[in-house]
């Protein structure tokens, strides 16, 4: 074999070591990795109580529905991410000085936010919120002062985040349940 030859094979040979010598990643490396995106992801989400409410969407003054604002946390405390996957809200009885004040469920929501027009369509750039208006039939929910609000949040990697709202019904002479 000549100097050419042996040049040419041994640099083929070192360059399929150096190809052949990528280790995968370690189970360190690996949790490291996960680590620095846990700290972006969604740790938690919240339901924003000041603006979350019930409310009457046709403008008369029987409320029809809850407007609900949501949104999601990192682990930083920063909030105003997008979240993508299923949000499931639900609507129960309250009970009085109970630890667990969710009584009967009386309505639930599911909420798909896998797609671009799903997100646009309940995303507000402006807050940087989702905004769910939650339609209920008010002949179909007992009337009472008080409603628990459970929002369960599930994300394409199986996560869920929960958060609940004891939400105060509108008082006056024809609130929800109230016959019109």
């Amino acid at each position: 074999m000549n100097t050419h030859t042996r040049l040419l094979s041994g640099g083929l040979l070192g360059m399929a070591m150096v190809a052949g010598c990528h280790a995968p990643p370690s189970a360190a490396d690996l949790e490291a990795q996960r680590a620095m995106l846990a700290l972006l992801m969604p740790a938690r989400i919240e339901i924003v109580e000041p603006f979350t409410r019930v409310k009457s969407f046709d403008q008369d003054d029987t409320p029809d529905g809850i407007e609900l604002f949501l949104r999601a946390v990192n682990a930083l405390d920063n909030p105003g991410l997008m979240i993508v996957g299923q949000v499931r809200v639900e609507l129960y009885q309250y009970v009085p000085a109970s630890a667990d004040p969710k009584g009967a469920r009386l309505v639930d929501w599911t909420v798909d936010l896998s797609t671009r027009q799903q997100q646009q369509m309940f995303w507000n750039q402006l807050t940087q919120m989702y905004e769910l208006r939650l339609g209920l039939d008010p002949a179909t929910i007992p009337p009472a002062s008080r409603y628990v609000l459970l929002v369960t949040y599930r994300s394409p990697l199986g996560e869920v985040l929960t958060d609940d709202f004891v939400i105060q019904q509108p008082s006056g002479p024809r609130a929800a349940g109230s016959p019109r």
